[in-house]
């Protein structure tokens, strides 16, 4: 066999060097194209060298131990300054100024329904006026001047329960912007807690990226020797820099969008966010307690049936006295009569009872409009109640799947690197070619970065169901 083989290759070169010799320019432009691409290939060296010796950020592990995995080094830092943990995130978005916003809203209520209080007590006025009078005729008192002062005390004693349906309508509206900020804590907490462990799986898949250019740039020095050497052709190593290119540019995408993602929770917490400590959240309890957003809404439509009873048809009944001062009067005092129309002092004291008859119906048309109202929130709480419950299905069926992508995932890794040990002895031994190596190494990395992702997804879908389930997230959060 290995005489055939010899006699072939002997043949074969015969072949070549005749055609070189009969076509000298042929073999010189082969031979140009030749220097051309591995002038190339130098300066692509060069590159790749500059490029491996930058420092990587400490966010990430370079190089993984022989004996170690992606999973072990997610929250391994050389330097541990700053490390925050999902507990403290939870903590700082507590300061998040969309919360600050519903604290203010919720003052805001507060002091409306205060505002209430107060016209139970009586109202008091006080007033000053100055008249003048000229009157044309030469008889009694041509002219006079009036300085005086007033002060009015009015008490209403009936409204038809206007106030105390008032006061009631505010109460809810105070209780319903109670549950819109907690609600919106709990929205923002899913929030922090999605992009945290968005940050882990992108992290992941950065480090299992940083793994595959380190394997990948091994490899073409490596072969960079052999074709140096004329054991290796120039397809093989130009095949490798172009996954190493590729590789990069996919590691600079990761980079970008792992570098959005610690802005967002920067935003949500109000902090600096650049290193993170890995945590999971316990199991959740199989339970459902009413979502504060239903909570909400059905205060609103108890504020809007209570805002009917504002409107009523009964008399407004009313205490008050009315004290005047006439302190200064001229050309009055000198005339007993003008002081008898004119006194220094009077008190009047009174019961008013005011009663609208007729107002051309728009008191039943405003009343009307609520009823609507109310009704429209009644259709809108249904809804959110059924929602709540499609959502507590799913996502329970959602924890279920995620383990069972975890179970498959995690064979999926364990399939891939026992196949790509093997491969690359094969590659190393130059039994296989470097397609199959690639395919290989590609699958390895993508089955590790899978496997994370599923552990964080897993995490991800406790969550949910412990927010929608209308449970509090910073619970399960140690």
């Amino acid at each position: 066999m290995k005489r055939y083989f010899l006699v072939v290759s002997l043949m074969c070169f015969a072949l070549f060097a005749e055609s070189l010799y009969e076509n000298p320019e042929q073999g010189l432009i082969i031979e140009k194209q030749g220097k051309r691409l591995y002038d190339s290939s130098l300066n692509f060296d060069k590159r790749v060298n500059t490029a491996m010796q930058k420092p990587l950020n400490d966010i990430f592990i370079p190089v993984l131990k022989p004996d170690s995995t992606i999973k072990d080094v997610l929250d391994v830092y050389d330097d541990t300054e700053g490390v925050l943990s999902l507990k403290e995130l939870l903590d700082k978005a507590k300061d998040n100024y969309t919360l600050q916003a519903k604290d203010i809203a919720i003052r805001s209520a507060e002091a409306t329904r205060s505002s209430v209080y107060g016209s139970y007590l009586p109202s008091l006025d006080v007033g000053y006026s100055f008249n003048s009078t000229k009157r044309n005729t030469t008889s009694w008192q041509p002219s006079m001047n009036n300085h005086s002062a007033k002060a009015s005390l009015n008490w209403v004693l009936f409204d038809g329960a206007a106030r105390e349906f008032s006061l009631l309508s505010n109460n809810a509206l105070v209780r319903a912007a109670i549950a819109d900020k907690g609600y919106s804590q709990e929205t923002l907490f899913l929030q922090v807690i999605s992009a945290y462990y968005d940050y882990f799986t992108l992290k992941g898949q950065i480090i299992a990226m940083e793994q595959k250019k380190v394997n990948i740039a091994a490899n073409v020095a490596r072969i960079q020797v052999l074709y140096e050497a004329g054991l290796e052709t120039i397809d093989a190593i130009e095949a490798l820099k172009a996954e190493l290119s590729l590789t990069e540019y996919q590691l600079e995408s990761l980079r970008l969008n792992f570098e959005q993602i610690k802005l967002q929770l920067s935003l949500y917490t109000n902090t600096d966010v650049n290193k993170l400590k890995l945590a999971s959240i316990a199991n959740p309890q199989y339970k459902t307690i009413q979502s504060l957003n239903i909570t909400m809404q059905e205060e609103q439509a108890q504020s809007v049936e209570h805002q009917i009873g504002t409107l009523t048809y009964w008399p407004t009944i009313s205490l008050f006295d009315t004290f005047t001062w006439n302190f200064k009067m001229d050309n009055i005092s000198s005339n007993p009569l003008a002081s008898f129309s004119y006194p220094k002092e009077q008190n009047v004291f009174g019961v008013s009872v005011t009663w609208n008859i007729f107002s051309g119906f728009s008191t039943n048309r405003q009343k009307e409009s609520l009823r609507l109202q109310n009704l429209m929130l009644q259709k809108g709480i249904e809804y959110a109640k059924i929602e709540q419950e499609n959502n507590i299905k799913f996502y329970k069926k959602s924890i279920e799947a995620a383990l069972s992508q975890i179970r498959s995932a995690e064979a999926s890794l364990k399939s891939a690197s026992i196949s790509f040990e093997s491969i690359s002895q094969k590659y190393n031994a130059q039994l296989i070619n470097y397609n199959d190596y690639l395919d290989s190494l590609s699958a390895k990395y993508n089955a590790e970065a899978t496997y994370i992702q599923s552990l964080n997804n897993y995490e991800l879908q406790k969550a949910n169901y412990i927010f929608y389930s209308g449970q509090t997230l910073s619970d399960y959060v140690n």
